[in-house]
């Protein structure tokens, strides 16, 4: 899917904006646009603990590549970090449309760090007392925004 062009126009009763070009940058710019348009949208992201997609990205650059269905970390980083990397990529990888889902089962997140399915059982444990992972009732784990303070260091 990399590469792919799309072009969105966004009319209102006012205006009419044009966003054009590769998938990923449409989308980070249609956020930013709105974000720009309508400030309140950015009140209602901190009260809810909505995730900036933009800058999430722009976090992960350097430490995760989202490519072939695969999330490769590629951070020296330690095991509880690779973890939120991973769950960060999949949460940026299902809003830009690379992914199909934004939470990972403990073998899905062993098998795209590269960490041993057992630690990543314990630090996932670890991680959600901590608040900084979701576990769903099926058992899948997701990226939380209390988790972007990790992706700076």
């Amino acid at each position: 899917m990399g590469g792919a062009k799309i072009k969105v126009i966004i009319k209102t009763a006012e205006s009419e904006v044009e966003f054009e070009g590769e998938y990923q940058d449409v989308w980070i710019s249609i956020n930013k646009y709105l974000s720009e348009i309508y400030p309140s949208l950015e009140v209602v992201k901190k009260l809810v603990g909505a995730v900036d997609v933009k800058e999430l990205a722009e976090k992960l650059v350097g430490k995760v590549e989202l490519k072939e269905n695969r999330i490769n970390i590629t951070a020296a980083v330690d095991a509880k970090k690779k973890i939120i990397l991973c769950l960060a990529g999949a949460y940026v990888g299902k809003i830009l449309g690379i992914f199909d889902k934004d939470f990972l089962t403990p073998k899905e997140i062993a098998n795209y760090t590269g960490l041993d399915e057992k630690i990543v059982r314990a630090r996932l444990s670890e991680l959600r007392r901590d608040g900084l992972t979701i576990r769903k009732e099926d058992g899948l784990y997701g990226f939380t925004s209390a988790s972007l303070k990790e992706i700076v260091e």
